[in-house]
This record gives C-alpha cells, sequence and structure tokens, in this order.
C-alpha cells in the first residue's frame, strides 16, 4: 500500500510503504518515498494518480505534496519480482497516468537552516 488508510494518523505511525524522511523532535515531515502495487492499478494499494482522486484521500495531511511514488510494475503484477524497474529511478514511469512521474527530481525540499538530525525510516 502506497499510502496506508490510518485513523488518527500521526507522523510517529506507519503511514506508507517505502522511506519516510524527517527532521528534530517531534518529528517533522521532509520527505516520503513510496512504493505502490502499480503505477495504474484503482485502489488504496496504488501510487497516488491524477485520474484517480481517491488515492489521493491516503495521503496524510503532514505529507502534502512532498513525496514521490513508485511501483516497479505500471500495470498489475502478480507472483513476479520487479528486478527490470528499480524504484524511485523515475525510468520506466508511467507519465501519462502516474502523478509522481511528472514529478521525478523528487527530491528537493527547502527548510530554514538546522541543527536537526535527519532520520530515514524504512
Amino acid at each position: 500500500d502506497a499510502f496506508q488508510v490510518v485513523t488518527d494518523e500521526t507522523i510517529d505511525q506507519t503511514y506508507a510503504d517505502g522511506l519516510s524522511i524527517t527532521r528534530g523532535s517531534p518529528r517533522q515531515h521532509l520527505w516520503t518515498l513510496a512504493v505502490g502495487w502499480s503505477e495504474t492499478f484503482d485502489g488504496e494499494q496504488a501510487c497516488p494518480r491524477d485520474q484517480d482522486p481517491f488515492n489521493f484521500d491516503n495521503v496524510p495531511d503532514f505529507v502534502g505534496d512532498h513525496f514521490y511514488c513508485e511501483s516497479g510494475f505500471a500495470t498489475s503484477e502478480y507472483d513476479k519480482t520487479a528486478w527490470s524497474d528499480p524504484l524511485w529511478d523515475g525510468a520506466g514511469c508511467v507519465t501519462d497516468t502516474a502523478h509522481s512521474c511528472d514529478r521525478y527530481g523528487w527530491f528537493h525540499r527547502e527548510i530554514e537552516p538546522t541543527q536537526d538530525d535527519i532520520e530515514v525510516r524504512w
């Protein structure tokens, strides 16, 4: 599930499949690299895409637009390993359907200068 449906979601809960990049204490969201079931599949397990606004309902408010989601599969695949399409590289992204494809160059976030520690959680 790219972004999981969580009631009363907080940044301290598991809210995405992938990597969460935060800073400080309490945690402040910087970026999320999410993994979806598919780039074109409609449903809760898929990457949010423009053609299915429902999928954006699963993106927590604290994440906003600060995420990149990709799948190893353009369509729904079963019983396969996605060796041919590594995650988060922008290659093989289905540009006409996946919202994140338009945003490749994904990890760019400007923040105020800080001494906060950066945390990456899987």
